[in-house]
């Protein structure tokens, strides 16, 4: 057995390693690096990048600057004058406090740093490569200080080989500053990339012009403003109505005394407050601060700190709730669910309604359905290579979402329900057999007795797939619609470098896009039949698509496009259906030739034996 000496590391070894935890990516430099100006009082500050940062990181700002004698000081390791003594950490107020941050950078880059402070003659210039200082130069250089970052990860190449293109890594230097502008609107942002200005924010002060600069005036009249004050904390802010509501959280901003962080349990408080207001698997926008003692909450969970501990997260969770609501003026009063029985027994001549032509009806007796001629694409059916293609000369095909899409269809499933009392499971077959209507329980689901048999049918689940079917099995494409005047859209710097490295994608599938820079692109034709009201939505819904999946096929989006349609046009819960339209709905299932799950995957109904009920009785044993 070989015997391993305990050694202590080189500095230039152990700055390396701790620069895997605080620098990620370009992205992580420029947060540490603007956190610093911040502290250091500035009301002005620069950021500009070149190659995605990667390249080249340049900060500047107008603070209070760093003394001569303490600039070499300043890149070595936990040196910061930020905090004292271990006492500080039960209350700390500024964004940089563990001393790490310069050392990092320094020792895996190429750093040039100047800096003046008033009352001194002039600056100071040091330069640092791979850790390893030079000398402390005088320099011409304005109160404040400027940090250049050349050549990042030039000596850790397995590190370097691991950041994503430079598209993406502005992309991801430029969503931090969305984040900057939004958290700090007292102070003057502006972000530069390859030259360019991205973002420059006022610095007036104003919570408003801040989320204006950063998503434009598209906006306007769809934020309400959050204002939650219970002695514990001190919430405000913005949150956006359901026309703003996207299918990721990326434009969901959450800061804790002005430093951006992000926690699951307050956006899912955020989501639960606005309940029914926004469609599952959407989510709003919202921009919140809350502002709470420092010795409330640990900073110190993690070096990048964008992760915090709360004292009370479940305080905190219900005030940002009953904030949000607040804002929304959300009715929180919630109906008396009941059960209506539609009839006894099934009808010996009972029209027979197809499921697809339901919604004939239902229009003309609610204002809120709507008719199939209007709003269900037209079909050609001519298969092409085994594609599926949608050719929608009537109206819009609905955005697709983020559902997952069942591919493969389920003509039988099991469930495992705990009232059984052996190991078998229940194999659903709902055939041809006469059967009775029992009723309907919550307006929601349908019972029905056959033979020694049960179902409990969940109509939309139930209607949808039949809706899903019928598109499903024609012939589908998307074909572009030209507008009349190109549609300017502002993106995320996400978005937009999603769409810059997918505009073959979107041209396949009807999008004429054209980029004219400063995140914003033009839209000059949508696909056939899609409303103008319905063009961005379904833009963004599709970027969605595509950042999650990384590529999306026009197969995919298609599918994706019509689980929406089907979803969009099947019954509701809480619809109360007619005989006709309850034994339409049954008969596509008796025939045997639809799945008995939705195009989400859920069931569309369970079973119960006789014998099952008979046990829970304990009639049998």
């Amino acid at each position: 057995m070989i015997i391993k000496r305990i050694v202590v590391l080189e500095p230039d070894v152990a700055n390396k390693i701790a620069a895997g935890e605080v620098v990620e990516r370009p992205a992580s430099v420029v947060k540490e690096l603007v956190e610093n100006s911040l502290d250091a009082d500035a009301t002005a500050v620069t950021v500009e990048i070149r190659g995605g940062g990667i390249e080249y990181i340049r900060v500047t700002d107008n603070g209070c600057g760093i003394p001569s004698e303490d600039v070499a000081k300043a890149f070595l390791r936990h040196s910061t004058s930020k905090l004292l003594n271990a006492d500080g950490l039960d209350n700390v107020e500024t964004f940089g406090f563990r001393g790490e941050a310069l050392a990092s950078i320094a020792a895996v880059s190429k750093v040039a740093l100047r800096t003046a402070v008033e009352g001194e003659e002039c600056g100071t210039l040091l330069s640092v490569e791979g850790g390893a200082c030079g000398e402390c130069l005088p320099c011409g250089c304005p109160i404040g200080t400027s940090i250049e970052v050349r050549e990042l990860f030039f000596n850790v190449p397995a590190r370097l080989k691991f950041l994503k293109s430079p598209r993406n890594e502005t992309a991801a230097v430029g969503d931090y500053m969305c984040r900057l502008i939004l958290a700090n609107p007292t102070v003057s942002i502006k972000f530069i990339a390859n030259g360019k200005t991205v973002y420059h924010s006022s610095g007036n002060g104003s919570l408003t012009d801040a989320i204006l600069c950063v998503y434009g005036n598209d906006i306007n009249g769809h934020i309400m403003p959050v204002s939650h004050d219970d002695g514990y904390c001190f919430i405000d802010g913005f949150c956006g109505d359901a026309y703003l509501s996207r299918s990721n959280r990326v434009q969901q901003s959450l800061f804790l005394n002005g430093r951006y962080i992000r926690s699951q349990a307050v956006s899912y408080a955020v989501q639960r407050a606005y309940d029914t207001r926004i469609m599952q698997g959407r989510f709003p926008l919202f921009v919140l601060n809350i502002r709470l003692s420092p010795r409330e909450v640990d900073v110190n969970v993690h070096p990048n700190k964008l992760t915090v501990r709360f004292r009370d997260e479940e305080r905190i969770c219900h005030a940002v709730s009953a904030a949000v609501r607040a804002a929304l003026n959300e009715d929180v009063s919630v109906p008396m669910a009941d059960i209506v029985p539609t009839f006894d027994e099934k009808p010996e001549k009972l029209e027979r309604v197809d499921p697809y032509e339901l919604f004939k009806k239902r229009a003309d007796d609610s204002p809120q359905a709507m008719a199939v001629e209007r709003d269900m694409p037209i079909i050609q059916n001519k298969p092409i290579n085994d594609r599926l293609y949608l050719h929608d000369s009537a109206s819009s095909v609905p955005a697709p979402s983020d559902y997952e899409i069942a591919t493969a269809p389920h003509y039988t499933f099991t469930v495992d329900e705990s009232a059984k009392t052996d190991a078998q499971q229940t194999r659903i077959e709902f055939d041809g057999s006469p059967y009775t209507v029992i009723g309907a329980a919550f307006n929601t689901y349908i019972i029905v007795q056959q033979c020694d048999n049960i179902f409990i049918i969940d109509q939309h689940a139930a209607h949808e797939r039949i809706l899903y079917e019928k598109l499903i099995a024609r012939t589908l494409r998307f074909e572009a619609q030209l507008m009349a005047s190109p549609l300017p859209i502002r993106l995320t710097p996400t978005e937009y470098a999603a769409v810059q490295e997918n505009i073959e994608r979107f041209d396949e599938l009807g999008f004429e896009v054209e980029d004219i820079g400063n995140l914003t692109i033009n839209i000059h034709s949508a696909p056939l039949g899609v409303s103008l009201s319905r063009v961005e939505p379904m833009l963004r819904d599709m970027i969605a698509v595509i950042r999650k999946q990384g590529s999306v096929s026009e197969l995919e989006m298609v599918r994706s496009a019509l689980i929406q349609t089907a979803c969009k046009h099947a019954v509701k819960a809480g619809d109360r259906l007619d005989a006709a339209e309850i034994e339409s709905i049954l008969a596509c299932y008796a025939n045997g030739d639809t799945p008995f799950t939705c195009p989400h995957g859920r069931p569309v109904m369970i079973c119960l034996t006789r014998r099952e009920l008979e046990k829970m009785f304990k009639r049998v044993l």
